[in-house]
């Protein structure tokens, strides 16, 4: 048992590395196999399709990503609003890490027919943003963010809100890879100013200038 979970997590490993450098069209199964010490006969008795072993890969990434952001989220010693920061600059960190993969992803999601591995991304997707519901519900209460329209239920479309801007931000790597740090830090700021209520705003713009 403990065999077949290592092997199946060398695949997945090996799939994650040429996934990351190739589109999942050009990608063949043997290169994955050998990179993964395994037999293509191998690969594909754990994953019976290549479509099947695609999936998982992205399943597998969002997991990590997931981790990840729980330990942030879980993490009583910071405040609400610097949870929302690190899982920002975590999901840009990720992703520009891991842009083939989260380009692959994003190339499923737009996909209209029903199939089941997309389902299954978006799944894990709106569970990696209801994971920050609490947090936004608890800036509410305490009014820190705006109220909009009355008719649209803002919190659970902010955490969309942050995970977006953090998705734009590590797309311009391929053209300001040396001043990405500081459109992290712009772009947090536009979002920041964009839902937070105005005193709020310019309170923490005075912090961040003192600091």
């Amino acid at each position: 048992m403990q065999q077949e979970k290592e092997t199946y997590n060398k695949i997945i490993h090996a799939g994650v590395e040429v996934l990351n450098k190739k589109d999942y069209h050009e990608a063949v199964v043997e290169e994955i196999a050998n990179l993964a010490g395994v037999s293509k006969g191998t690969i594909f008795f754990y994953f019976k399709t290549k479509e099947g072993l695609f999936k998982e890969i992205l399943l597998s990434l969002l997991n990590e990503l997931e981790e990840s952001l729980t330990k942030i989220l879980e993490d009583v010693k910071l405040r609400a609003i610097e949870k929302l920061k690190s899982v920002y600059d975590t999901y840009i960190d990720f992703q520009i890490k891991n842009m083939n993969l989260f380009l692959a992803i994003r190339r499923e999601l737009i996909k209209e027919e029903p199939v089941p591995r997309v389902e299954a991304i978006k799944e894990k997707l709106q569970k990696l943003t209801q994971k920050m519901l609490p947090i936004i519900e608890e800036m509410f209460k305490k009014g820190l963010i705006k109220k909009f329209d009355p008719t649209i239920e803002l919190t659970e479309i902010v955490p969309s809100m942050i995970l977006a801007y953090a998705s734009a931000v590590s797309s311009m790597v391929y053209f300001y890879k040396d001043k990405i740090d500081k459109l992290k830090e712009i772009f947090w700021q536009i979002l920041l100013h964009g839902i937070l209520n105005e005193d709020v705003s310019i309170n923490m713009l005075i912090f961040n200038k003192e600091k």
